[in-house]
């Protein structure tokens, strides 16, 4: 699968309604988003703690209302704007066609998990088009005990230079369904999650001869920010 990381952000604010729908166009599998819960309860598509970089203004999203956000204007890289809103959970899903999957990684702590649930139940679209991603092995816990039904991955970057066998033993520990990293040369790591009976995963890959290693050594899956590009070049 490849999945559009943020939404096709390389040209348009990530983690948009726009970069979303853009996604589809170029034919992706499906997307990746960061989500933080509110203030008030709500659940924000947003991948830092606050509105700083993204918006230009600075506002902390547990210390503010969806309200709040909703005043605030996206920017891209180039400066300008489009006069795009941060979006909700709820709005970024409304964009999923049928089939289509949506990775949500969690970006606070594992107070969102019960809220996120809950949401996630009210929506129309069925638990395998859900995939739930976390570098924080509480809320992957949390998810898994609380509604085993969705998929859900533990994120593991490799600067963090953990043994291989202890970061599949933490994943099997709070039944994660796979492991997804940025991992690029290391086959070894791959075999050892597939071994061990979790799915691997791939993020985020914008080489697409790098891509198409991961792929044959077993990736389920390819996390990038040129969805396009990679598509092409892989001729999927």
């Amino acid at each position: 699968m490849i999945i559009a990381h943020r939404g096709v952000s390389l040209t348009l604010p990530e983690n948009s309604i726009p970069a979303f729908e853009a996604s589809w166009e170029v034919g992706v599998d499906g997307i990746e988003g960061d989500f933080h819960l509110t203030k008030d309860g709500e659940i924000v598509c947003i991948h830092d703690d606050d509105t700083e970089r993204v918006c230009k203004t600075k506002a902390i999203i547990h210390k503010s209302t969806l309200q709040d956000l909703k005043k605030l204007e996206l920017f891209h890289e180039a400066g300008s704007s489009l006069n795009i809103k941060i979006p909700t959970l709820a709005e970024v899903i409304k964009t999923l066609p049928k089939g289509k999957k949506i990775f949500i990684e969690i970006k606070c702590g594992d107070e969102i998990t019960s809220p996120l649930l809950n949401q996630l139940s009210n929506f129309d679209i069925s638990s395998d088009q859900i995939v739930i991603i976390s570098f924080d092995s509480k809320v992957i816990k949390k998810i898994k005990s609380l509604n085993p039904k969705f998929k859900a991955l533990f994120l593991y970057s490799c600067e963090d230079a953990r043994d291989i066998d202890d970061v599949i033993n933490e994943a099997l520990k709070i039944k994660a369904n796979g492991i997804s990293t940025d991992n690029e040369s290391s086959k070894l790591f791959v075999e050892k999650v597939i071994e061990s009976g979790l799915e691997y995963h791939s993020w985020t890959i914008d080489d697409a001869n790098v891509a198409l290693q991961l792929i044959q050594w077993g990736s389920t899956s390819i996390t990038t920010n040129d969805p396009e590009l990679i598509i092409k070049s892989l001729q999927l």
